[in-house]
């Protein structure tokens, strides 16, 4: 076989790669699903346990019991026991759950006291605390983030950057996009190559005590209150290698 042939055969597999997802992203994919899982079978708890968002010192939830309600949620969501997984799948797994028993260990203990102005420990602050923390523990090779399109903004931390307002304006808000369905790309973020997935999130019954009706109109940006089935915003997933 002559050199010739040798360097026409990598070049062949070269060029044919390129057309090829990269080989880790199907178990990025796997990864970025299972975070999305466990936050929101996660900050579903809150919804379920109105005490905790309004003294969540005295909810009488602790961290384990927290995480108790989170992995039946997860059961729930998926038709299967939480199980950790194996490998980065599992690594993932351990981080965000050690960044949720931080988040609820410091609420519900008092030390930390940043919550709402009546002191409540709303759904949404827990998920971007629990991101936030995510991200550190994760020693930032990934994040994890609320996002929303801009009318519906309240906090400027989940203001979507543009891959992510291109995907919820191009995709989750035409007509024709299937319901609940995801979106990834291997893409540039913060000047790093990533694994990027984001994954739509609709108003449902337990989101409008706090986003429909009047309690809506205080809190959207647009004084527009949420309705329930409508697109309220996005978790997003990046993945830096």
């Amino acid at each position: 076989m002559t050199n010739k042939f040798v360097s026409f055969l990598i070049l062949i597999g070269f060029v044919m790669g390129l057309g090829i997802t990269p080989a880790w992203s199907g178990e990025d994919e796997a990864i970025a699903n299972e975070l999305t899982t466990l936050l929101k079978s996660s900050r579903a708890v809150l919804v379920q346990n109105k005490p905790l968002i309004k003294n969540p010192q005295k909810a009488g939830i602790d961290v384990n019991k927290f995480l108790a309600i989170t992995y039946s949620n997860y059961e729930k969501a998926t038709g299967k026991k939480f199980k950790k997984g194996s490998g980065n799948v599992g690594k993932a797994q351990d981080q965000l759950i050690e960044a949720i028993k931080q988040v609820v260990g410091e609420v519900v203990s008092g030390k930390d006291t940043a919550l709402d102005p009546q002191g409540r420990f709303l759904p949404a602050i827990f998920a971007r605390k629990a991101a936030a923390k995510f991200g550190q523990v994760s020693g930032g090779h990934m994040t994890l983030k609320l996002t929303t399109r801009d009318e519906y903004l309240v906090n400027a931390s989940n203001k979507a950057d543009a891959w992510e307002k291109g995907v919820i304006n191009g995709k989750f808000l035409k007509q024709g996009w299937k319901k609940g369905k995801s979106f990834s790309q291997v893409t540039k973020h913060n000047g790093k190559k990533a694994f990027r997935l984001i994954s739509p999130e609709y108003y449902k019954k337990g989101c409008m005590g706090c986003h429909g009706g009047k309690n809506g109109a205080k809190i959207h940006a647009s004084k527009m209150p949420g309705l329930e089935g409508q697109l309220g915003g996005a978790i997003s997933v990046s993945i830096y290698k």
